[in-house]
């Protein structure tokens, strides 16, 4: 029970990554903060926790971050654990001449900006709570690079890689 009495917000927190997080961090004690763009994915997450809270937010909206940061403390009373995991990876992310640039727009919206919204209003919550952890999501593409062409995803998990070393520092 390493996260017993703790409070967890994880986003992308409907699927993949971020289901079994919140489901590890939940037998891990967490009470935790279910995130995700697709509101009935979040919901259907938190109904597999106890006391779990979903929340519908677009990571890519600073209005939508803050406002999952507020409910987490609104219903939870302070926020321990920031677990920035929201990601995507366009089916039309190519190499650099082929990608349209909404592609990558959209992309480095979710992928990195999310993580910086997520950090910009989590954050001072983590303060108000005499502190806590941050998680973010990147991948080895952000050190390697892609065997298939994926530019603007390796882009932003690079920004993230980077972003989080900042934060550290």
């Amino acid at each position: 029970m390493r996260l017993k009495d703790k409070v967890a917000l994880i986003t992308g927190a409907g699927s993949g990554i971020g289901r079994q997080s919140a489901l590890l961090f939940a037998r891990e004690g967490a009470a935790v903060v279910c995130v995700d763009v697709n509101e009935q994915a979040a919901r259907d997450t938190a109904a597999a926790i106890p006391g779990a809270l979903a929340v519908r937010a677009d990571v890519s909206s600073g209005a939508d971050c803050e406002r999952m940061v507020a409910e987490a403390e609104k219903c939870f009373g302070r926020l321990n654990v920031l677990f920035n995991n929201a990601g995507i990876m366009h089916a039309k992310d190519d190499d650099s001449v082929s990608t349209d640039e909404s592609v990558w727009d959209l992309t480095l919206d979710v992928n990195a900006k999310g993580v910086f919204l997520g950090c910009k209003h989590g954050i001072p919550a983590l303060r108000r709570a005499g502190g806590g952890s941050v998680i973010n999501t990147a991948s080895f593409v952000a050190r390697m690079g892609a065997a298939t062409p994926q530019i603007a995803y390796t882009a932003s998990k690079g920004a993230v890689l980077a972003m989080t070393r900042e934060l550290a520092v």
